[in-house]
C-alpha cells in the first residue's frame, strides 16, 4: 500500500470510528511509525490491545508495513532480541523480558 492509499484508509477508518480517541491515535501512530521501523519493532513495543485494535480497524497490520523498515536498526530492543533468536517466544510471553540484558544496552550502540 502506498502512502496515498494509506492516508485514504486512515481517513476512512477515522470517519467510521466509534470509541476512545486515544486508542485510534495509538493505532494510527503505530502504523505510521511501523512504516519506518517495521512490523517486528511495532509488535515488540506495542501492547497486544493496540495490535488487536489495529487488526480490527485496518486488517492485518503486517500488510501495511515491511518486516524490517528503513530505520529498524534504531530499536535497541530489537538489537538485543536479534541476538537471542527468540523473537516470537518473547512476543508471546513464553520468555520473560527480564532475561534481556537491558542494563548492557549501551554496548550494542
Amino acid at each position: 500500500m502506498n502512502d496515498e492509499d494509506l492516508m485514504a484508509k486512515i481517513e476512512e477508518v477515522t470517519k467510521d470510528f466509534t470509541g476512545q480517541l486515544d486508542q485510534l491515535y495509538e493505532v494510527i501512530g503505530m502504523i505510521v511509525t511501523g512504516r519506518l521501523l517495521g512490523w517486528r519493532v511495532m509488535r515488540l513495543v506495542s501492547s497486544r490491545r493496540c495490535w488487536m485494535m489495529a487488526t480490527k480497524l485496518f486488517g492485518d497490520p503486517k500488510k501495511l508495513m515491511l518486516e524490517k523498515g528503513k530505520y529498524y536498526d534504531k530499536s535497541v530492543g530489537m538489537k538485543i532480541i536479534d541476538t537471542t533468536e527468540q523473537y516470537w517466544d518473547i512476543i508471546a510471553g513464553n520468555i520473560s523480558r527480564d532475561i534481556l540484558p537491558l542494563h548492557d544496552r549501551k554496548m550494542l550502540l
